[in-house]
């Protein structure tokens, strides 16, 4: 399975890498919303109880329309991204409640459908406005999400003991989480040189970055709490080794508004 994995993730890297340097960025922002959008809401509305593809077509319309009215009318960028921080805090609130065997989805049947689409459109907006300013930025925060998820795997394997969050992903640690952490500062480090961040901007971005590295978890986290709640392993077969489009990107799903948000301020306050 591991080497699966590892030959599907250098396969998913070099598509990416070469969408983004070949791309102008209104073509990658238009694939992106097939991948992300399209695909993510394809698996989200089976995730959600719509398991028949009329039932699923006619879930992923919101979300759809969402992301093509965010492609046309072109909103400020801020208050998008002040709403998707604000919705993963909803989001951090409904993971530290979370307990097996309830019937709280069940008769919120309104929640998850709303919530996949808000992230998945915020989350793609996000992106190609990240995309548009710099490709070097888009390529640190996958590269970024990638590394602590390496982190937290092999640390976890290696030394986990203590379990991070039973009732939502019995496999995760906290030690995972640690190891999450140290990678993400390395790359952290890196990024702030790559950069030529001043020494304050680099202390912030350093930070930022352990901020999306937590968020990237939670968005692993919040996957896990809806195929919980499903009742299935994976979000899709699509992917040798890795299951469905979301099992690839959920940690992204939470990176990018709140990356591309603290980037804006850092910026800005430069």
């Amino acid at each position: 399975m591991l080497k699966e994995r590892v030959i599907t993730a250098i396969i998913l890297a070099t598509i990416v890498l070469l969408a983004l340097l070949l791309l102008p960025s209104t073509v990658f922002a238009v694939l992106a919303l097939i991948i992300i959008v399209g695909l993510g809401s394809w698996e989200w509305a089976a995730l959600v109880g719509y398991r028949f593809m009329p039932q699923r077509l006619l879930a992923m319309l919101p979300t759809l329309v969402l992301a093509l009215a965010l492609l046309v009318l072109q909103p400020p960028l801020l208050p998008v991204l002040v709403v998707g921080v604000g919705l993963w805090v909803v989001i951090l609130s409904l993971l530290w409640r979370y307990r097996q065997h309830t019937r709280f989805y069940r008769e919120h049947l309104w929640l998850l459908p709303i919530l996949g689409m808000l992230v998945l459109a915020i989350a793609w907006y996000a992106l190609s406005h990240l995309n548009a300013q710099s490709v070097g930025y888009v390529l640190y925060i996958i590269g970024l999400v990638a590394v602590a998820d390496i982190g937290a795997y092999f640390t976890g394997k290696r030394l986990g003991k203590v379990k991070l969050a039973p009732e939502l992903s019995p496999g995760k640690t906290r030690e995972g989480a640690y190891g999450a952490l140290v990678l993400g500062s390395v790359w952290a480090i890196g990024g702030a040189l790559v950069f030529q961040l001043s020494m304050g901007q680099s202390l912030a971005f350093v930070l930022l970055s352990l901020v999306v590295v937590v968020m990237s978890i939670a968005g692993d986290l919040f996957e896990s709490m809806v195929k919980r709640e499903a009742g299935v392993k994976d979000s899709g077969q699509i992917l040798p080794g890795h299951g469905g489009i979301l099992d690839r990107i959920d940690g992204l799903l939470a990176a990018l508004p709140i990356f591309t948000l603290g980037l804006w301020w850092i910026v800005a306050g430069a």
